[in-house]
């Protein structure tokens, strides 16, 4: 009865909204400049009680776990074309707190070698376009987060139906730092932070290669280099989880990350399963996950051109340690979510109004290794209701 009702005032919204294309700009100098942009507007309703009397804030640093509204994200884009081979595109985000530039990046087509070159500030090149709003977790602590780069991808086709792929990427290293596993903002988690300069600050260097045939593909990827020093290593490791000192050189600054995505994709059914591996100074990470969707055309009454349904599991843990004396140790501690081993089961339905208008209903099932007798885990499952429109 609860997520119907939300289900309704979510409808109720849907005449205020008026959608367009995207612009198409003119200059005076030749260059043709195309303008859009994306607006989600979301409902959120989290288990466990909100309110002041229900926090503990020795260890949870609550922004809202009522339920509530919000505007999740509204993007500007602008897309420069410099010929038919290069193009410029520059993304503005908005939301409730801040306005910043979000991407931006050239891209460059050389037909001749079948590859494409990109320099600019955009995700890691083995990033996934995620149809459902919630991200993997393995997604949100890897290759969610924005990097500086300069990369190349390669493609050479295998008959008609195949392809396989291979690039090179150098990149700004990314800090470690912390986001959200879901929507709510309570008990954030260790990621690869979107790029910002540091004293410091070392590179990346990553190669990946696959293969796509006939709807089945592969795809594997190395990305290896040192701990920006020593923001990683002291504010983001030594600083925040208690037993790092103990383990050894705290100093240690080796850093890779590594991992393989396999897909299947046939008549509306897309399989998708992932595994990545960390390493960042002596802390060992490692998350996976299995994605199943299915799209299929709305029924007549609908008005609409699709329903999307999507299922997917995963975790993300990090890996035991032996300190000095050869203890084992344990990371989780209730006052470090950053430390939890998570789990995270996402359901979701999504139905596609038209090309410029989708409404995502989306349910996640969280669960988490806090280390304490007392509380073993939170209650932290979260619905999602949202509407997204793109002009």
């Amino acid at each position: 009865m609860k997520i119907l009702k939300v289900l309704l005032s979510g409808l109720m919204l849907l005449p205020l909204l008026t959608f367009g294309q995207g612009v198409t700009v003119s200059t005076d100098s030749g260059l043709d400049v195309v303008l859009g942009g994306e607006v989600e507007l979301e409902f959120i309703d989290v288990e466990g009680a909100g309110g002041f009397a229900n926090q503990d804030l020795t260890y949870q640093k609550v922004r809202n776990r009522s339920p509530h509204m919000r505007i999740d994200m509204a993007v500007l884009s602008a897309r420069v074309n410099y010929s038919e081979n290069l193009y410029y595109q520059i993304e503005f985000r908005f939301d409730d707190e801040s306005a910043y530039v979000d991407k931006q990046y050239a891209r460059l087509n050389v037909p001749s070698i079948n590859t494409k070159f990109e320099m600019g500030k955009n995700r890691p090149f083995v990033s996934r376009k995620r149809q459902s709003e919630g991200y993997p977790l393995a997604g949100t602590a890897f290759w969610k987060g924005r990097e500086a780069h300069v990369n190349s991808e390669t493609e050479i086709k295998l008959g008609e139906n195949g392809k396989l792929i291979g690039g090179l990427s150098f990149a700004m290293k990314r800090p470690l730092g912390t986001d959200d596993a879901a929507e709510d903002k309570s008990f954030k988690m260790m990621v690869y932070d979107d790029y910002e300069p540091k004293n410091g600050q070392t590179f990346e260097y990553g190669v990946k290669a696959g293969v796509d045939i006939a709807g089945v593909s592969l795809l594997g990827w190395y990305f290896m280099g040192e701990l920006i020093d020593d923001w990683d290593w002291k504010a983001s490791l030594k600083q925040s989880l208690a037993p790092y000192s103990n383990m050894g050189d705290e100093t240690d600054i080796s850093h890779y990350w590594m991992g393989g995505r396999a897909g299947y994709n046939i008549a509306g059914l897309n399989l998708v399963g992932e595994y990545i591996q960390a390493q960042d100074g002596l802390l060992t990470r490692e998350g996976a996950y299995g994605e199943a969707s299915y799209s299929m055309k709305a029924p007549s009454f609908l008005k609409s051109k699709s329903i999307t349904l999507l299922g997917r599991n995963g975790f993300l843990n990090l890996k035991s340690k032996k300190n000095s004396a050869g203890e084992e140790l344990t990371w989780a501690y209730l006052s470090e979510a950053m430390s939890w081993d998570r789990q995270m089961t996402t359901l979701s339905a999504m139905l596609e109004i038209n090309d410029n208008l989708t409404l995502k209903f989306e349910h996640y099932i969280l669960g988490e290794t806090t280390g304490s007798e007392i509380e073993s885990s939170v209650d932290d499952d979260q619905t999602l209701m949202q509407i997204n429109f793109r002009f």
